[in-house]
């Protein structure tokens, strides 16, 4: 009984938690531009809010956050996204850029979630 009175407190506290709780930015809007290069490298531009960069790598992890495993689950998500014209987030440790200021054709390591379609 004791056991299952702490794990319901474990979930709610977790529950409460969002990737906004430890984002140190995020860029949202509609996908305007989705493409994967020959290396595998995942290629995202959201409306308004970002320029064309890369997230991460499905082949390989290189100097990204995300794992393959993990970036080939961001693409599927993106593509949703892309397909239903609905809006995803990007969230990014702090690399020294915001939202507006990813350079175009550039590589963005530090994009280590990815919340959506809503």
């Amino acid at each position: 009984m004791k056991r299952k009175h702490i794990l319901s407190i474990i979930l709610a506290f977790s529950g409460s938690l969002s990737a906004d709780a430890f984002a140190n930015y995020f860029c949202a809007g509609a996908v305007s531009y989705l493409g994967v290069d020959r290396s595998g490298a995942v290629f995202v531009a959201l409306d308004n809010s970002t320029k064309t960069h890369a997230i991460c790598n499905m082949n390989n992890q290189g100097g990204y956050l995300m794992v393959p495993v993990a970036c080939k689950t961001a693409y599927a998500a993106l593509l949703s996204a892309k397909v239903s014209g609905r809006s995803i987030r990007l969230y990014y440790e702090d690399n020294g850029y915001s939202c507006n200021t990813i350079p175009d054709w550039s590589g963005m390591p530090s994009t280590y979630f990815v919340e959506g379609p809503y």
